[in-house]
Order: C-alpha cells, then sequence, then structure tokens
C-alpha cells in the first residue's frame, strides 16, 4: 500500500520539496550524496520504507520521486524503470519538466506548489500503478537492531546482485542502488539529435552565405578589373588584343555566376530541411498534447464513473454472481446426498463497492420453512446467522461463508432447499439446491 509521495529538486545548492514535512532532510541529503545520474536511494523509518529515485542532470541539477510504503519491494528494477518513465512522461507534458536542447530533462516551474493539481495527478497514477503489482511486493520483517540505524550499504544493480540487494532491503536502515547504463528516452534522443543536426545547418547556412557574400565582393572587384583594364589597353594594346581580354574576364565572371548560383540552390536544400526538422517537431508537440487531452478526457470518465458507482454503492454495495455448496469433506459444486451431510458451505463469488466489514445474513430454507438455531440468542430474527466478510472496494472476491448444520453425517434430509444471502434487508442473491437421499 502506497502511503505517500513526494517530488524534488536540487539546484545549484537549492532544495525543493512537495509536500514538505520531515522527510525533507533524508532526500536532501540523498541528493547532496548522489553521484551517479541514475540511482535508487532507500531509508528505513520504523515501519515505513523511503523509496527515493534520483536523476541527476549535472553537478548542480538533480530531480526526482519518492515512494513512501510499508512493503520491501522485491524488483527494484521494475520499480526504477517505472520511476524514471514517470519523469520522462512528466518532461514530454512540458508542465513539471522539460528537455532542453541537448535532450536531457531540467525543471519547468520555478515552485512546485503552482502546479499542486498536475503533481496530484502524477501521485495518484503512481498509487494505482505500483499498487496494481502485489507480487512485487513483500510484508516488512521486524526491524534488525543488530546492524546500526546509520549504517549505509550501496551495490551497482545487476542481475547477479538482485538476491543480495533484497536481503539487504530486509536488514539494513539505507540501502544505496546505482542504476547503469541507462538508455535516455527515445523522445530525448530524438530532440538531442534534431538540435545538433538543426545546429550544423545553421553552421552550413551561415558559411554559405559569407562565401555568397565573399563572391559578390569579388565579382565587383572583377568589374573593377574591367573597366581599368579598357583604360589600360586604350593606349597600350591594339583591339584585338583588347577584345580578348575583354571576353576573358566575361568568361571568368559567367562562371562565377554559377557558382553563386549553384550555391544558392546548396543553400535553398539545407533551408528546407531545417523546414522539415521543424515540422517534425512541431507534429511531436501536437501528438503529445493529443495524448495529454486523451488521457484528461479519460480520467474525467473514470471519475464520472467511480461517481455512479459510489451512488450505486448507497442503494447495493455487494453484488454476488454465483454460489456454490459443499457440505463435509465433498468438494465445491458437488451432488449433495442426505447420508454425508454435516454443515453445509456456501462459497459466493462478489463484486463490492465499498470498503471494510459487510454483514451477510443467511436463510436457510428447508422443506418445513426457514431453518433457525435452538440455542436462544444464535440465529438473528428472521435470518438462519450472520456472517461478516472484509470486502475491498471495486475488486472481485471469492468469499467462503460460515457453514450451516450439524456435526453428525446425515443432518440434512433429502429433499429441496433454498439458500438466501441478505445485507441490510436487502436480498443479494437467492439459490436453490436438492440434498439427494
Amino acid at each position: 500500500m502506497i502511503l505517500k509521495n513526494y517530488i524534488f529538486s536540487y539546484v545549484s545548492g537549492n532544495y525543493q520539496q512537495y509536500t514538505s514535512d520531515h522527510s525533507e532532510a533524508f532526500i536532501k541529503q540523498c541528493c547532496i550524496d548522489c553521484k551517479d545520474t541514475h540511482q535508487i536511494a532507500i531509508h528505513r523509518d520504523g515501519n515505513l520504507m523511503y523509496y527515493t529515485y534520483l536523476y541527476k542532470k549535472n553537478a548542480s541539477s538533480i530531480y526526482g520521486f519518492c515512494v513512501v510504503c510499508g512493503e520491501v519491494c522485491l524488483n527494484l528494477k521494475w520499480l526504477f524503470e517505472y520511476l524514471q518513465k514517470t519523469l520522462e512522461i512528466s518532461a514530454n507534458k512540458g508542465v513539471l519538466f522539460s528537455y532542453d536542447k541537448q535532450g536531457q530533462i531540467r525543471k519547468n516551474v520555478v515552485n512546485f506548489a503552482t502546479e499542486a493539481a498536475e503533481i496530484d495527478n502524477v501521485f495518484r497514477d503512481i498509487k494505482d500503478d505500483l499498487e496494481r503489482h502485489p507480487l512485487y511486493w513483500e510484508q516488512l520483517p521486524p526491524e534488525d537492531f543488530s546492524v546500526p540505524l546509520t549504517s549505509k550499504i550501496s551495490f551497482a544493480f545487476n542481475d547477479d546482485e538482485k538476491a543480495k540487494i533484497t536481503e539487504a532491503l530486509r536488514h539494513y536502515h539505507n540501502v544505496i542502488v546505482t542504476m547503469e547504463n541507462t538508455s535516455p528516452s527515445s523522445f530525448s534522443q530524438t530532440i538531442l539529435r534534431l538540435n545538433t543536426e538543426k545546429e550544423q545547418l545553421v553552421v552550413q547556412k551561415n558559411g554559405l552565405e559569407s562565401e555568397i557574400e565573399s563572391l559578390k565582393r569579388q565579382k565587383k572587384q572583377y568589374k573593377w578589373v574591367i573597366i581599368l583594364s579598357l583604360l589600360v589597353a586604350v593606349g597600350l594594346i591594339a583591339i584585338v588584343s583588347f577584345n580578348q581580354n575583354v571576353n576573358e574576364l566575361r568568361s571568368v565572371l559567367r562562371s562565377r555566376d554559377v557558382s553563386i548560383d549553384s550555391l544558392n540552390v546548396v543553400i535553398g536544400n539545407k533551408n528546407q530541411a531545417i523546414t522539415t526538422q521543424e515540422e517534425i517537431i512541431n507534429r511531436k508537440d501536437r501528438e503529445l498534447r493529443t495524448i495529454k487531452t486523451e488521457k484528461e478526457g479519460i480520467q474525467t470518465e473514470l471519475a464520472e464513473a467511480k461517481s455512479v458507482l459510489d451512488n450505486v454503492a448507497q442503494q447495493i454495495p455487494v453484488y454476488i454472481s454465483s454460489m456454490v455448496l459443499k457440505t463435509g469433506d465433498g468438494d465445491y459444486g458437488d451432488t449433495i446426498y442426505s447420508k454425508n451431510t454435516t454443515y453445509i458451505y456456501p462459497r459466493i463469488e462478489v463484486y463490492s463497492l465499498v470498503e471494510g466489514n459487510v454483514d451477510f445474513y443467511i436463510k436457510f430454507f428447508t422443506p418445513n420453512g426457514l431453518s433457525t438455531s435452538s440455542t436462544p440468542g444464535t440465529s438473528p430474527s428472521g435470518y438462519s446467522y450472520k456472517d461478516e466478510e472484509t470486502l475491498s472496494k471495486y475488486k472481485k472476491q471469492t468469499v467462503y461463508l460460515s457453514g450451516w448444520g450439524g456435526k453428525s453425517k446425515g443432518h440434512w434430509r433429502n429433499g429441496s432447499y433454498r439458500i438466501e444471502v441478505w445485507h441490510k434487508g436487502k436480498l443479494l442473491y437467492e439459490k436453490k439446491f436438492t440434498i439427494y437421499q
């Protein structure tokens, strides 16, 4: 059972946490001590376990989540990957976190408290998702005071160390697990690649534009050369030589013009490439916004569904889908013979809309009518007996009700019988059955 969640940041020596309480000292110290890009720091405080995931962007920037529960996590790699994914999803949404040009996650708000609603949604998702995997959790053993409370043990996670890490969690109050060979998300890699390509294209574009300007200046210089050549040729060379020089210069200019045109084509292609990459980034942004909208719609529908279920629970808190019976040493669903009968035990399949203890009132009808106990105070008025069961909200459960009958075999005669299950004066289920000779 997830009891509490925290989100935190440690940027340039300034620590911030939502929500703020006594855990702040421990989590802040985890940030100060963090040496690796990804790690989980586990701290036991009495009957509570603090699982703190830390992402170290650089020497001055650390972000993460802390999950508090009362169990030992048996699959720490799964927990790490889930919290890492949660941080990446938050960066994709761009509310609490975002990606910089290098594809690294950065804090996107000055104060977490300004986005309390968004954080509460993240915390609710964390709680729901982690509690869907009960096999990954183990009941917390008693504290091992043979190990000093201040002692700390560290591991570099790998498959060979899984058993050692789990055993350390059962005994040590402080366990540090470094997650090596962690790859950045595909979204982070895409942003980094596109920004790198864009910067390269911009550099190429600036170089080409500079080269064009240089060629234009050379072209103007060549024009002055032609003019000066004409002036000199008037006095020094013959008309034929003059024309030859002019033609050669014109050929050079045409060659330069062709070069400029080619460079303009290259620049145009590079600009098109930049435009294409920007369109890809914009499309990804639109897709992320669409996903966010769809998620919000689903969350709204879930809230409405829960509201409807809560209203239904006021009238019918428990739904019984089926019932099977057994007697004595037999199995549920076997044919019941009179000679084998002792107590008759009902087993029901239920779906509860409430949480906690629920009273079921049982009526056994024999061919002679309602069966009740001859012992005063044993049978509630109008019922055979009452059975109290603990149910979990919104879960389908198998419930084994107490038996009704006697210890001696042959307690029940052959004939037709009926059993009814009631709650707060409302009939939830009835079943007719036959006891054979």
